[in-house]
């Protein structure tokens, strides 16, 4: 005997939603969602943050000391990876702080970081028509080949990021190309309140252009601290065929009219598809080797790399030739530059003789009979 049993047919997320135990947040969220990419965009699991040090954690050159950016000049001289291009007539002053951690930072999700990039306006200008002050970070080709950028499957992405300032008005921030001639700006508000916010901003995906997707450099994230009109030509969400840092809206922000202005920034994350998920927090060992990739610094200080001792070779009239192999902590983007090279003997002549993304050999040359130790030199291979 075959006996069928039937029932009514029901709706399954009603059914969750009468469960005495909530979904949570997440779990909303992801029932709600219309596609198997969205639901994929809200968990966002795996690596997803192509920003390097967006925690601020890292300054292998500064520490926490400040450095003054000259004016018209361009230079790394904050946490690592983050450049700053000062082109106008003043002049700026950037430190990794320790404010999101601290008092300031309470009542505010921003204390799960425990540094920040601060820039303070050390020399005001009046902008001309090509003046401008912005800090930015290039993105290796290899980190954003997965956005199918300049083709008909390039993917939205988000950037989010934790911000505190003194200055009021509307600021820009902006993803651009190689050349420079694709640029996407996003425009953002700011009360001048000083106090710790979150900025979330998308950006659609790029169709056309060129984007590297190679050791060099894939995408530019660029912001704008003061701009002169010669670059105000950019459209709030939009893609546009020139190199732009502002709109007409924001281009109106001077951070560079008063020597009481500041800016902080942390938590700075970019990602593939439409929501800001949580921030990756990568451990600081891991951070560090992702920055090493493109510099760092070898000191005989405590915990820093260590100083080498240069071996002797030849013999007879060669006996005064010195060499010292150093070996790179991680491989690095390419053959880096040595610069800052600090010897206990220089003998008749020092250099670099072997260079590669591994190993780099330093050399003195007529060292005569003297020992001679490597104590410091810095290895730059900055996109």
């Amino acid at each position: 005997m075959t006996v069928r049993v039937s029932k009514p047919e029901f709706n399954l997320r009603e059914k969750l939603s009468e469960l005495d135990k909530p979904a949570g947040l997440k779990g909303s969220e992801l029932m709600r969602s219309d596609t198997t990419q969205d639901a994929r965009d809200l968990v966002s699991a795996g690596r997803k943050n192509m920003i390097i040090n967006g925690a601020m954690t890292i300054n292998q050159r500064n520490g926490t000391s400040s450095y003054t950016i000259p004016a018209a000049t361009n230079a790394y001289g904050g946490p690592d990876r983050w450049a700053v291009v000062e082109s106008t007539d003043g002049s700026v002053s950037v430190n990794m702080d320790g404010d999101p951690a601290g008092g300031n930072g309470d009542g505010y999700a921003v204390q799960e970081f425990t540094r920040a990039f601060q820039f303070a306006c050390a020399g005001t200008a009046t902008l001309s028509s090509g003046h401008n002050t912005h800090f930015f970070q290039n993105i290796e080709g290899y980190n954003i080949a997965h956005l199918g950028w300049g083709t008909v499957s390039a993917k939205p992405v988000t950037l989010s990021f934790w911000i505190k300032t003194n200055v009021t008005g509307v600021f820009a921030v902006g993803l651009e190309n190689n050349d420079p001639n694709r640029c996407c700006i996003r425009n953002y508000y700011q009360s001048g309140d000083f106090r710790w916010n979150k900025v979330i901003l998308t950006f659609p995906g790029c169709t056309d252009g060129t984007w590297l997707t190679t050791n060099g450099i894939g995408m530019r994230v660029r912001f704008c601290l003061a701009s002169g009109v010669t670059f105000d030509d950019g459209e709030d969400g939009e893609w546009v065929n020139s190199d732009e840092l502002c709109t007409t809206e924001s281009q109106v922000v001077n951070f560079m009219d008063s020597t009481n202005n500041r800016f902080m920034i942390t938590g700075v994350q970019l990602e593939v598809g439409e929501n800001a998920t949580e921030f990756e927090h990568r451990s600081y060992g891991e951070e560090l080797s992702l920055c090493q990739r493109y510099f760092w610094r070898l000191d005989n200080a405590s915990n820093a790399a260590g100083a080498q001792w240069l071996y002797k070779i030849g013999h007879g009239g060669n006996d005064g030739y010195r060499r010292a192999t150093v070996n790179h902590p991680v491989p690095m983007r390419g053959s880096p530059s040595v610069t800052n090279i600090s010897l206990t003997h220089t003998g008749s002549s020092t250099g670099v003789q072997f260079n590669g993304s591994h190993t780099t050999t330093i050399y003195v040359n007529g060292a005569g009979s003297n020992i001679v130790e490597l104590r410091g030199a810095y290895f730059d291979v900055e996109l």
